[in-house]
């Protein structure tokens, strides 16, 4: 009886340990998030809902030179539109309410992995005030580092196996085409624009108001550990860096929170710790007055249309908002302080928009 048992429970390990091999060599050789090669015969699960797994195999796996890299923000560029008026192959390497720690785990996988031309970086203040090692949602590290053997939480993921197999499956024998690069992560054409962005605004007089200083040690850190290193480290490398421009009512909403002094130190911040590179040049777009005065451009206080995304390209290509001292940026961070002061003491908007 006893023997009964060892045998018995010998075959149950067997076929335990014989079934965790076969699901986990399904999941190596489909490769739903091409972590270890591109999709070839599948159409690969990337959408917003999937981004910090899809992420790791794009910057590993897809063919390119060059990266958008931010937030939701860069979301809608159109790599296609970047290559031709920018030169060199793009692919978009964005996290929405990414944090500077998340771009340079992207930034990382690129460098070791490709041959970078040109990177293009939303300089979007939130993300520089995280703690150095905060994403700004959860990742899976396992997919980001060099160490295959903990790949295993990739193969026996149960959403792995219960949903981003299978729909692989389901798509199998179509072949991703160059489109992909465009259409991934975009969400452009599913809002409506105008006044319906002031949903999230604030034009009311802040309670308590936080010291200017308040996220300087947190963006100079985040400079140093997750941007820096790697301007210095490639100066072969074009970096063009830029402050998108959010509405005047995103302003707005920060001095009703009290937040604006310290959000506002951090511009001249970041300028000064990446002018001094060759291969750097900043652009600031925070104070296109045809831009952020026009709620038109708009579905929130924070996020802009396409066609600003496209505009930008064009601006970054020709230099147009590219910001040569320190007093130009002070100048256009004292406009969108007295947009904001504006529309407080009106307590409405007071610009363009339908």
């Amino acid at each position: 009886m006893a023997m009964k048992r060892k045998t018995w429970a010998c075959l149950c390990l067997a076929a335990l340990t014989g079934a965790i091999a076969l699901l986990s060599a399904l999941v190596i050789a489909i490769d739903p998030f091409q972590v270890y090669r591109l999709a070839t015969r599948y159409l690969p699960p990337i959408d917003n809902t999937t981004q910090v797994y899809a992420n790791a195999g794009i910057v590993r796996s897809y063919d390119y030179d060059s990266a958008i890299v931010g937030t939701s923000v860069t979301e809608n560029f159109r790599p296609s539109q970047m290559d031709a008026v920018l030169g060199g192959r793009f692919i978009k390497l964005c996290t929405s309410a990414g944090t500077a720690y998340n771009h340079a785990l992207l930034l990382d996988l690129a460098f070791e992995t490709h041959d970078m031309r040109r990177v293009v970086y939303g300089l979007d203040v939130y993300s520089m005030i995280a703690a150095l090692d905060q994403t700004g949602s959860d990742v899976p590290m396992y997919l980001y580092d060099r160490n295959p053997l903990n790949d295993a939480a990739y193969w026996l993921n149960r959403s792995v196996l219960g949903s981003f197999l299978p729909r692989c499956l389901r798509t199998w024998g179509q072949r991703q085409d160059d489109s992909l690069r465009d259409s991934m992560y975009c969400w452009a054409g599913r809002d409506d624009y105008g006044l319906v962005a002031l949903y999230n605004a604030q034009f009311t007089l802040p309670g308590e108001v936080e010291p200017a200083d308040r996220y300087v040690s947190a963006a100079q850190a985040n400079l140093e550990t997750h941007i820096l290193p790697f301007i210095a480290a490639h100066p072969e490398t074009q970096f063009d860096f830029f402050f998108p421009p959010y509405s005047a009512a995103e302003w707005s909403t920060m001095l009703s929170k009290g937040t604006l002094e310290s959000m506002l130190a951090l511009r001249g911040l970041c300028y000064d710790a990446l002018s001094t590179y060759e291969n750097v040049t900043v652009h600031d777009f925070a104070a296109r007055e045809d831009w952020v005065l026009d709620l038109n451009n708009y579905k929130d206080t924070l996020h802009y249309g396409q066609w600003i995304n496209d505009a930008i390209v064009e601006d970054i290509a020709g230099k147009t908002c590219a910001v040569t001292s320190r007093a130009q940026i002070d100048g256009h961070t004292a406009q969108l302080r007295a947009w904001a002061n504006a529309l407080i003491t009106a307590g409405r908007w007071i610009y363009q928009g339908d």
